[in-house]
């Protein structure tokens, strides 16, 4: 199950205590033509929050965030086609899979119907 977060990333429960992070859709949207992605680098620690990564549109930068935990996997594919963001953000387009300090950290996101009440609501 995917959950989603009030600050339009997404995380797909890999099980095992490691999630997939992407952005939404909406978010692909809003930031437009992506064109370069700054990927962590795997075995990096995060903090609860902490920029998980540095996104580029033609239109604004932007950061993705992560629960706490270790990058254990990049989607290299981002470097060279940054265009996956926006192409299928919900797929192809993941950024990078991380493994949770804490595995019940997904309880406090969003599934994905009051995620998408929340973009209605502005």
């Amino acid at each position: 199950m995917r959950k989603f977060a009030k600050t339009h990333e997404w995380y797909e429960d890999l099980g095992g205590g490691k999630i997939r992070i992407g952005i939404s859709k909406h978010a692909a949207h809003e930031l437009s033509d992506i064109v370069f992605v700054e990927l962590p680098d795997v075995g990096k620690k995060l903090a609860e929050k902490q920029s998980l990564c540095i996104l580029e549109s033609v239109k604004a930068v932007a950061d993705a965030y992560s629960p706490a935990g270790t990058v254990v996997e990049v989607n290299s594919k981002l470097t060279d086609k940054a265009s996956l963001l926006n192409e299928d953000p919900e797929g192809a387009g993941w950024i990078a899979v991380v493994q949770l300090d804490n595995p019940k950290a997904l309880d406090e996101y969003m599934v994905e119907a009051d995620y998408l009440k929340t973009i209605v609501a502005h």
